[in-house]
C-alpha cells in the first residue's frame, strides 16, 4: 500500500508539475492576438497600382473565424466569382496579415483563373474598426500571372442592434 500511495502521490506531481508551463503560457498570450474575429461590413476599392486610378469599388463583409481562417464575401455578381476563402494571422498589437484565393469566372461559367490576394490589416483600439491595403495577383486557368493591382479597404464591425 505505501508503494501504490508513493506512486499516486508521484502520479498527482508530474500531472501538476506538467500542466504548469501550459497554464503560464496561456497567460502570457497576447491578448489581442484574436479581437480581429468576427464579421466586418467593408467598402473595397481596388486601384491601380502604378497609377493609383480607382478601378472598381464596391462592399462586402470579411469573416475572421478563431483558428485563423477566413471568408470574404463581396457584394458582386457570384455568378462570376467564387467563395473566397482564406487564412489570417496576428502580426503584433493592431496588426494582422489576410490572404485569400477565389476562382473567376466568364459569362458562360467558364473558369478563366483566380486571384490571390494579401491583405495588411490594422484594427482600432476597441476593435470596431478595421482598414486594410495590398496586392491582389490576377491568374489566368493555366497559371499565369496577368495582372497586379492594388486594393484597399474600410470597414466596421458587424454588431446585432
Amino acid at each position: 500500500m505505501n508503494i501504490r500511495r508513493r506512486l499516486g502521490t508521484l502520479l498527482l506531481l508530474l500531472v501538476l508539475v506538467g500542466g504548469i508551463p501550459t497554464i503560464a503560457s496561456a497567460q502570457n498570450v497576447d491578448v489581442r492576438h484574436n479581437r480581429i474575429v468576427g464579421v466586418w461590413d467593408a467598402q473595397i476599392t481596388n486601384y491601380n497600382c502604378t497609377t493609383g486610378a480607382p478601378l472598381a469599388s464596391f462592399g462586402g463583409l470579411h469573416k475572421y473565424e478563431l483558428g485563423g481562417t477566413a471568408q470574404v464575401v463581396p457584394a458582386t455578381n457570384p455568378a462570376l466569382l467564387s467563395a473566397h476563402v482564406g487564412i489570417w494571422r496576428h502580426v503584433r498589437k493592431n496588426y494582422y496579415r489576410l490572404t485569400f484565393k477565389m476562382f473567376r469566372f466568364d459569362a458562360a461559367g467558364n473558369n478563366v483563373g483566380w486571384n490571390v490576394v494579401k491583405f495588411n490589416v490594422a484594427i482600432n483600439e476597441d476593435a470596431t474598426a478595421e482598414a486594410g491595403s495590398g496586392e491582389s495577383q490576377v491568374f489566368d486557368s493555366n497559371g499565369n500571372l496577368l495582372a497586379v493591382t492594388c486594393p484597399a479597404f474600410t470597414g466596421t464591425r458587424f454588431v446585432e442592434e
